[in-house]
């Protein structure tokens, strides 16, 4: 379906202006506990393709994401994703009581489910784990190195591995050098198959990669069924830190499918776009 960019424009505003009434409700200085409520239950009801509306701005995102609840930061993420919670009881190897704890009752689960989590989310450990994070812990991601957190693996086998993630999964890339030249060691990603519009691998690389005919070819080699590509910021990350996507279709014909692209194009800071096909 052919997006049409002025209803696209009035409903990314009202996305924009539920971010506004929770701003405007959080940071008064003696808060009203049920507005604020009310205000992060309004985010928490956007479609997964609105929330990447508010993650396009780097700034409102993470002001999102330090909300001082770890409930709202962990709900907020699972949404983000279209994650159920069916798919954190298979990752995290849960009971359905303990997961639901982990969203009413803001528990920590045990080891090494706190760097689980954080590969799920894609956002730092400490901030989808304890309610007062240490913001000097962002820089870094030890979450995906730890033993039974990611998978270890060789690029040619990133593709056959899409079949068997039912939501997100994480990696260590251990032949990452041989794609990217700018990289010197093993590099992490993760696949994230939980959208109906598109699947996505997203490689995490310490440096802005040079997307010329060569690396295309390389890529599209390892991914025949991809079609775009977008290198982009992480959230909490250094902008020297960058996520690359790429993006292979599922669903065209979804309204959902053009507008989350054209935001991702249009809209997104600090992202750079390549069609692959």
């Amino acid at each position: 379906m052919k997006l049409n960019p002025i209803m696209y424009k009035i409903n990314r505003n009202e996305v924009h202006e539920n971010y506004n009434i929770y701003l405007i409700e959080t940071q008064k200085i003696e808060p009203v506990k049920s507005a604020v409520v009310k205000a992060r239950n309004k985010i928490l009801n956007l479609w997964h393709y609105e929330l990447l509306i508010l993650q396009s701005s780097k700034e409102h995102w993470e002001k999102l994401m330090k909300d001082p609840s770890l409930n709202f930061r962990r709900e907020l993420c699972a949404n983000l994703y279209r994650l159920e919670r069916t798919n954190i009881m298979e990752e995290l190897d849960l009971s359905s009581g303990a997961v639901s704890n982990l969203f009413n009752e803001s528990t920590n689960p045990k080891w090494p489910r706190p760097f689980q989590l954080s590969v799920l989310f894609e956002h730092p450990w400490q901030l989808v784990n304890y309610e007062i994070p240490d913001p000097y812990s962002y820089s870094e991601s030890p979450e995906y190195f730890e033993e039974r957190v990611s998978k270890k693996i060789h690029l040619n086998d990133l593709a056959n591995e899409r079949s068997k993630v039912l939501s997100i999964r994480g990696y260590v890339i251990i032949n990452a050098p041989e794609l990217f030249q700018e990289e010197s060691t093993a590099l992490t990603g993760r696949w994230v198959t939980t959208y109906p519009e598109f699947d996505y691998f997203e490689f995490h690389l310490n440096y802005e990669p040079i997307i010329d005919k060569l690396l295309r070819e390389a890529l599209l080699k390892l991914f025949p069924m991809a079609k775009y590509l977008f290198t982009t910021y992480r959230p909490f990350k250094p902008l020297s830190k960058r996520a690359l996507w790429v993006i292979i279709p599922k669903n065209e014909s979804l309204p959902s499918y053009e507008g989350m692209l054209h935001e991702l194009k249009e809209y997104r800071e600090n992202t750079e776009y390549h069609r692959l096909k």
